[in-house]
């Protein structure tokens, strides 16, 4: 009797998974994402895109108002940082309301939505770029530059980056190396005879030193 009812039960856990399954694939499911307005940009003839990796839809999953909503495609605007994606009608692309954006993924990769009042750093989306003992955040933005090119106006788009470091509850932008030098006090020569091994240079190689001479500090000191 008691296998009997353990098999029932097993069968309706099952069936309540599928159910799931299935409402969040469903357009009603995803419906509240999709009232954000309608996204447009035009930024004329330029040089580059305005997008966070490339200028495409990526399928990934969004924490918003509480909820998971998982297999969205989505790009981020890096020029007015706007995370976009689109609805059953792929020629409309939607501007996601970013205050409801907890976190979101594109492809692997993850982003925070930090605020000041509860972190201390600009509002915005944070790049995960490491996160163990230290976390390490990046914060991208684009923007136009223009030059004079054989008495021509030229734009381009370029891409600028900060990094921050999280211990604990603190939050310090990574200006220097300094910052870290200050992080890893008696391990330092350690973590740079460990970075000149993999030829990395803090000026021409900012974020990888960063992130691999985190991941080595944190392995020596474990």
């Amino acid at each position: 009797m008691a296998q009997a009812q353990n098999t029932q039960e097993l069968n309706n856990q099952s069936a309540s998974n599928n159910l799931q399954t299935i409402y969040h694939k469903t357009v009603q499911y995803k419906q509240n994402v999709f009232t954000g307005i309608e996204y447009f940009r035009n930024y004329g003839k330029i040089n580059g895109h305005a997008f966070w990796n490339e200028n495409e839809f990526i399928n990934g999953n969004v924490g918003y108002d509480g909820n998971i909503y998982p297999n969205l495609p989505l790009k981020l605007d890096l020029m007015v940082e706007e995370l976009i994606t689109h609805g059953v009608n792929q020629g409309v692309q939607i501007k996601i309301i970013r205050e409801k954006i907890d976190s979101f993924t594109i492809g692997s990769v993850r982003f925070l939505h930090l605020t000041p009042d509860k972190n201390k750093v600009p509002d915005g989306f944070y790049e995960i770029l490491h996160s163990q003992k230290y976390t390490v955040f990046c914060k991208r933005n684009k923007l136009i530059k223009e030059v004079i090119v054989q008495n021509e106006l030229e734009r381009n788009i370029e891409e600028e980056a900060v990094y921050f470091l999280k211990n604990q509850d603190n939050i310090i932008v990574i200006k220097n190396r300094q910052i870290l030098f200050d992080l890893f006090r008696d391990k330092k020569n350690q973590v740079l005879d460990y970075m000149s091994n993999l030829n990395l240079n803090f000026r021409k190689q900012k974020e990888a030193f960063i992130v691999e001479s985190i991941k080595y500090y944190e392995q020596i000191t474990n």
